[in-house]
Parts: C-alpha cells; sequence; structure tokens
C-alpha cells in the first residue's frame, strides 16, 4: 500500500523500492500486463497515491524436464514463497542427463500439482546425491529473483571483507542465507575451530572432481568441533562460499575426509555415503524481510555411524542435533 513517502512516485519505482523488485522481473510483469493499481491493470510510469494497493501479477509455467511424480520427501518448512527440505541421502535434486525420475525435483512437483499449484522448480543451492539435509527451494520468481540476490550479496561481501580474525559466534549472523552442516571426519582434528580459506577449481584428471587450485574460485568453510571419538570428529561447518564440493575437498585437503568418502577420502563399511548433513538453514524471508531458521536432524545412518565411531561416548560433547 502506497504511503506519504512513496506519493507522487512512479509506480515501477515503488515496486522497486518497497518490495526490492528486479529490473528484469518487473519488465516481464509490465510486457503481460501484470502491474495492478487497487486491481486494475496499470503502467509502470503512472503515479502512485496514498492508499493505492499496487499489485505485481505474473504467469508461472512448470519446468518442461521434470516429470512429475509421487517421490516423497520431508517438508521441513512451506509458505506461499519458500519451501524447505530435508533431502534424504541417495536422492538427486534435480534430474540429470543420466537420471530423470526419482528425484526431489520430481517429487516436489507432483506435491505442487496435486495442490494445483503450476510452477517450476527453483532451488536456490544443491547437495550432492549422497550429501543429505536442508534444500531452499523458490515458489515463485519474486521470490528466487529475493534469496538468490542475497545468496550473491554475501560472495561479494566475502570477497571485499574477507575476515580472518573474528570468533565464531560474532560471524554467525553476518550472512543473509547461512547453511549449516555437520559432517563425521577421519582422524582427531587438531583445533577445535577454524577457517579454511583454499581455492577449488576442477580436477583435470578426473573430470567429477575438485581440487585445492590457486588459479580456483575463492573458497571459504568455517568449522567447529561439536565431538571428538577415537579416530574421528564430529564437526559443524559454516559455508561463507558455495563451490561444488567445498566441504568434502576443504576437509581432505588438510587430512580429514569425511567418513565414507569414496571420492576424496575411501568408503567404510560402517556408511554407504559420505557423512555430509545439512542441519540447520537461515535466510531472509523473501516478502516479510524477517529472519527464518530451521533445522533437520541427522539420518538415522549417521546416527549409527557416530555411535560406533564413539562407542556410545562423546570424546568432548555431546552432539547438538541427533
Amino acid at each position: 500500500m502506497v504511503d506519504e513517502r512513496d506519493a507522487g512516485k512512479f509506480l515501477r519505482d515503488v515496486l522497486r523500492t518497497r518490495l526490492g523488485v528486479s529490473r528484469g522481473l518487473l519488465r516481464q510483469a509490465a510486457a503481460s500486463g501484470g502491474i495492478y493499481r487497487n486491481g486494475e491493470p496499470a503502467y509502470g510510469t503512472e503515479r502512485a497515491a496514498c492508499g493505492d494497493v499496487i499489485e505485481l501479477r505474473w504467469e508461472e509455467f512448470p519446468s518442461p524436464d521434470v516429470i512429475p511424480e509421487p517421490v516423497p520427501f520431508e517438508t521441513v518448512y512451506e509458505d506461499g514463497d519458500v519451501l524447505v527440505v530435508n533431502k534424504p541421502p541417495g536422492m538427486l535434486v534435480h534430474p540429470t542427463r543420466g537420471q530423470y525420475r526419482g528425484t526431489l525435483a520430481n517429487g516436489v512437483i507432483y506435491a505442487w500439482r496435486s495442490r494445483g499449484l503450476n510452477r517450476p522448480f527453483r532451488p536456490l543451492h544443491r547437495l550432492d546425491r549422497d550429501t543429505s539435509g536442508l534444500v531452499l527451494i523458490a515458489k515463485n520468481r519474486f521470490a528466487h529473483q529475493r534469496l538468490s540476490g542475497d545468496l550473491r550479496a554475501d560472495g561479494d561481501a566475502r570477497q571485499r571483507e574477507a575476515p580472518r580474525s573474528e570468533e565464531w559466534e560474532e560471524n554467525r549472523g553476518g550472512r543473509l542465507v547461512r547453511r549449516e552442516y555437520l559432517a563425521i571426519v577421519e582422524g582427531r582434528l587438531p583445533a577445535d575451530r577454524g577457517i579454511l580459506d583454499l581455492p577449488v577449481g576442477r580436477d583435470p584428471q578426473h573430470p567429477g572432481r575438485r581440487r585445492i587450485d590457486p588459479a580456483g574460485k575463492p573458497a571459504r568453510t568455517r568449522f567447529e568441533v561439536e565431538a571428538w571419538a577415537p579416530e574421528a570428529t564430529l564437526v559443524r561447518v559454516v559455508l561463507e562460499t558455495g563451490r561444488t564440493h567445498q566441504i568434502r575437498v576443504h576437509l581432505a585437503a588438510i587430512g580429514h575426509p569425511l567418513v565414507g568418502d569414496a571420492l576424496y577420502g575411501r568408503p567404510s563399511e560402517w556408511i554407504g555415503r559420505q557423512a555430509l548433513h545439512a542441519v540447520r538453514l537461515h535466510f531472509r524471508h523473501p516478502r516479510s524481510g524477517e529472519a527464518v531458521e530451521v533445522e533437520a536432524p541427522w539420518f538415522s545412518d549417521m546416527a549409527e555411524l557416530w555411535e560406533r565411531l564413539s562407542g556410545g561416548g562423546s570424546g568432548r560433547c555431546a552432539p547438538s542435533w541427533t
């Protein structure tokens, strides 16, 4: 609703300043007659008056490459703008050239269609097939534009500021989108906490792998030990950048690969995948701007693995999220 501070401005400017709508989304909506004033079609160049209700509408089109099918998934949080799910291990987020069915995208599209929602699958980030945990999905163009903008802003801020000496707790709230993971790594980490600031690039010898590469993209990972076992460590990890396989590459580079990570370490007889779970997600709601934080306990295979490795104990402290 237009108030005194917006009275007299162009409708398009009100939408951009009050809602943070991008120029691209505004152009798309305007081209299809999607700007409304008090329920009637309007032009973006019209002047706003106090009390006007301005709306932006657009059509949503389904993802043409995603076949709806009843793939089960756990919803952790959902409203009109966003969906957060707890992805199980062994499930792809999106169809690939070799696998078109059984992915999270297939299941989400099916669930939406069954409720009359005809829209595409827009994940804000992805998890490896065998990494479990929280995935943030935008349910419309506006939410996707705002959240992807927050992710870009986080990356730009990290490159500008590159903080190196701040304490863990002082930095936790500095990102607009914060992703926390639980990882079980081989060996006992020598420090309680730290920052891994190592650039990551493609491995020319292996198309599916990444490696530490001075010419690669900047990558920063924060870690804090949750508990020690005789031959393993339970670590809480926060991504400051989102490079492919970043956590796996960083921890392997310091000699502590994830337990069960056959690509960067070695397989484990006690778990059939890398022991990595996206446990907590914090983001700014795209519409209200309020902070949203959700959690998802790790799956039974990681819980059982830690029970075996720790002998039922915890080394230092009990895991926070079990």
